[in-house]
Parts: C-alpha cells; structure tokens; sequence
C-alpha cells in the first residue's frame, strides 16, 4: 500500500522560465496559490533540475494549466531534461510579459516575476507576482493519481 502522502490526487502544469535567451520547461503538480493581494504563486522545483537553473537566473515563471487531453504535453515536458533537447521546439509560444514562454494552446497560464525565493529540502520555493495571466478554453484540467493521468471525473475512481 503506497503511504497517503502519494495518494493526493493533483492538477498537472508545466511551468516555463526563462534567462535572456535560455529558456526552458517542466511539468509540475507542486505548484500553489499562496496570496490573494498581491496574486502571488509558488512553485517547487527540484534542485537537479534545468527548469529550476533557468527560473533562478532569469527571475521569471509562467505556470500552464493543461486540458485533460494534454496527457501527450505533460509527457513531453517531463520525460526528458532541457539540458538535452529544446521542450518548446515545435510547440507554439510566445515571449510573455515576465519574459518567460507562454504556451499558446494550453488551458490557461499564470505569468510571474519571482519575489521570493527558498530552499526547502531538496527543492527549490519560488514565490512569484502574478504579472500576466490568461484563459485560453474553458475545459477540464488535467490531474495526476498515482501513477496515472485523470480528468476531475476520473480522479476519485477505483483502479
């Protein structure tokens, strides 16, 4: 029996940085609204990671919300690091008001410029101000269950 900390079923994201002309990509479930005023949003990122280099030098993050669909985009960004391939050749972006990729065909995105930032464990607490954001469809969010992907509708069910 997996321990109930592995049990939490959790919304998927891939979270985008940038630093000058560096950019790169990742998915992520750790990632929370932490203030309503200023909108400011956290994010963990594992210290071995590329994503987690390039958001601490370049100061800037856009959080993606995936459709339930995306399965196919939350693999390609977290299946492989950006140290060995280019995660946004080939998907549509553009440079966001923080100065980080924005994915154009996703649910929607929260663009932000870190404020804060700490090492907790074995990763890396961003705090960012919200500077940008937007709703690109209104669908269902892609969660993660152990060991699977989910919609909402999927998320409580047995096996």
């Amino acid at each position: 029996m997996k321990p109930a900390r592995y049990l939490m079923p959790q919304a998927v994201f891939v979270v985008t940085g940038a630093a000058g002309e560096k950019t790169a990509g990742m998915t992520a479930c750790w990632v929370n609204r932490v203030s309503h005023r200023p909108p400011l949003f956290a994010v963990a990122i594992h210290h071995g990671s590329h994503t987690r280099d390039v958001v601490a030098e370049g100061g800037c993050f856009c959080i993606h919300i995936l459709r339930h669909s995306q399965v196919d985009l939350a693999r390609r960004f977290g299946s492989v690091s950006g140290r060995e391939v280019d995660k946004l050749a080939g998907v549509p972006w553009r440079r966001g008001e923080s100065g980080a990729p924005v994915l154009e065909d996703v649910l929607a995105y929260l663009d932000c410029r870190v404020v804060h930032r700490f090492e907790v464990g074995d990763h890396t607490l961003f705090v960012g101000e919200l500077v940008d954001e937007g709703v690109f469809r209104q669908t269902v969010p892609l969660l993660f269950r152990p060991e699977d992907y989910a919609d909402i509708g999927q998320a409580g069910d047995e096996g």
